[in-house]
């Protein structure tokens, strides 16, 4: 979802900061962040994804796992992801289901829960559509990764990079007590991100690269990230945009972690099972930028 769709249209720039929220400069928890990265710790995470094609909302996840930490920052994560159907859509998949093998075969896979772990510079997947590709005897597909490859892909923001924390707290639109709220650009994350560089190779080029992220991020007492809400929308075409919005919660810091790879005599090489390219649904006239709701729910 990260690579750069080009020839999109701009999206307007979001305006951040209400009266509620005082223009203060915001205490640095990227040192806090930092005193977290000890080897054989970690935090535990929970995120929830929606997506929507124009006015129709699409296909979300529910994600759950660990990220475990060395002195340098992160360094294996293991997480499920499991993709979540709006009612209306599951409806109107099981009445295809219902009249065609094929399609009832393609929805249990699409809705099939995933397991994944990041460590070193692997990523490994199980689950899913994997698992109909993959060669007899192997039960995991292994492909180049980072530590954290295992959790990004719906969350943008990186939160566990000391210095892009620091960087959006320091921009904030606005803050009220421990939540800060502001919004950056596909083009200005690349640029301050190396994860975000990272899963999306080459540089985000015109419109896509204005595309406008907006966040929230919750610190508790200790000063270290409780919570991050992001919204975004990119142009594809004239006549289609997606939306997404992630919440990402991250609590019991400094939980005992230890992540090992698979056996790598169930492993089976990303070549071996081909590639698959994501295809956006069907066309819709609109272009929209929502604010991600604060804790209380409210996105005033």
């Amino acid at each position: 979802m990260r690579r750069w769709i080009a020839g999109a249209l701009a999206v307007s720039a979001l305006t951040v900061g209400t009266p509620a929220f005082a223009q203060v400069k915001p205490a640095d928890p990227a040192r806090a962040l930092s005193k977290q990265f000890v080897a054989g710790q970690g935090v535990r995470l929970t995120e929830k994804t929606r997506t929507w094609v124009g006015r129709d909302e699409y296909i979300g996840s529910v994600r759950q796992g660990v990220i475990g930490f060395d002195a340098k920052g992160v360094t294996a994560v293991e997480n499920t992801r499991t993709p979540v159907l709006t009612a209306k859509l599951h409806k109107e998949l099981k009445e295809s289901a219902a009249k065609n093998e094929d399609v009832a075969d393609a929805l249990d896979l699409a809705t099939e829960r995933l397991y994944l772990i990041s460590k070193g510079k692997r990523l490994y997947v199980n689950g899913g559509l994997v698992s109909e590709l993959l060669p007899e005897g192997k039960s995991w597909v292994g492909m180049p990764g980072h530590p954290y490859s295992a959790a990004y892909g719906d969350q943008l923001i990186n939160v566990f990079e000391p210095a892009t924390l620091r960087h959006l707290l320091a921009t904030a639109g606005g803050r009220r007590g421990d939540q800060y709220r502001g919004s950056t650009t596909f083009a200005q994350l690349y640029k301050v991100s190396p994860s975000f560089r990272d899963q999306g190779g080459a540089p985000p080029k015109g419109a896509v690269a204005r595309t406008v992220v907006s966040w929230r991020i919750t610190l508790d007492a200790r000063k270290l990230v409780k919570r991050v809400a992001v919204s975004w929308t990119m142009p594809v075409t004239k006549k289609i945009s997606l939306r997404g919005e992630t919440e990402t919660r991250y609590s019991d810091w400094g939980t005992p972690v230890n992540i090992t790879a698979p056996p790598a005599d169930q492993v089976a090489d990303m070549k071996e099972v081909g590639d698959r390219s994501f295809v956006p649904p069907a066309p819709i006239d609109r272009d929209y930028v929502s604010v991600p709701p604060d804790d209380d729910g409210n996105t005033e």
